[in-house]
């Protein structure tokens, strides 16, 4: 298992996305791009996917751009990322058994990127015998204060890493389709939560179909892709702005988990 496993969000989706996390004061809050001053801090790749076997080790070369005018300073860490309660959670490196976290291994532990350069920096990461999480999260916590007072900021990076084990499962659930139909106010909704029962993480994507009572199709919408971690949940909404005629309809989800789909529907009526 080494780079050439390596799938970013810009090979997967056609656009760049650069930075996962940005940790503002003490808050830990999703954002593409973090800024600071008049520029801003990235780190790519944003997303690793990964697959192996136990005993494997694997290197990847991150990559920070900082695009102000101001040197940015970081210190290297790694956290394992759990599912409870249908939600991510990160935990500190070693807390869990079989933590993948624990085992990351940087070409440099302190670094710092000059005003307007990049600099890259190795991690390597090894699967543990007994691995019990399918994600860390590599994070280039920023010590570089900018602001002034009490409203001083820390702009911190990170990358998200994903890990299929062999013999890993894809499975999923998902909850009964719930629709409303369109009105003079509110375009089409259909609605579920779907739920990764498997041990491998997925990116899912979707498509909503809207057939009529003849079975021919009266709209479509694709749902975006997303990532789920095993145990995890997601609410999934999508919307169709079309026109529907009054009748009789029957709508149709289905989800593409890479070598499995799984679908739902239901009826509506359109006054």
């Amino acid at each position: 298992m080494g780079s050439d496993d390596t799938v970013s969000e810009e090979n997967m989706t056609g656009m760049t996305t650069r930075v996962t996390i940005a940790m503002l004061l003490a808050g830990l809050e999703s954002a593409a791009t973090v800024y600071a001053g008049t520029g801003s801090v990235s780190l790519a790749p944003a997303v690793v996917m990964l697959r192996g076997a136990a005993g494997q080790s694997t290197r990847q070369t991150l990559a920070f751009t900082n695009s102000t005018s101001s040197p940015f300073s970081f210190e290297m860490m790694a956290r394992d990322v759990i599912v409870q309660d249908g939600k991510r959670q990160f935990v500190e490196a070693g807390s869990q058994p079989g933590s993948f976290a624990a085992t990351a291994v940087f070409s440099r532990k302190l670094l710092t990127v000059p005003a307007g350069e990049s600099v890259n920096i190795d991690v390597t990461i090894t699967i543990p015998e007994r691995p019990s999480v399918r994600a860390i999260i590599v994070i280039c916590r920023g010590t570089t204060k900018t602001g002034s007072g009490p409203l001083t900021t820390t702009a911190s990076v990170g990358t998200l890493m994903t890990f299929s084990i062999v013999g890993d499962v894809i499975a999923a659930e998902a909850s009964p389709l719930i629709v409303k139909p369109p009105t003079a106010s509110a375009n089409f909704l259909a609605s579920q939560q779907l739920s990764n029962n498997g041990t491998a993480p997925v990116v899912a994507t979707g498509m909503l179909a809207i057939l009529d009572a003849a079975g021919a199709l009266a709209g479509k919408q694709a749902i975006p892709q997303w990532r789920m971690l095993p145990g995890e949940k997601t609410d999934v909404r999508v919307e169709y702005g079309g026109d529907l005629r009054p009748g009789t309809y029957r709508a149709l989800i289905t989800y593409d988990l890479k070598d499995k789909t799984l679908t739902s529907s239901t009826e509506l009526i359109v006054r």
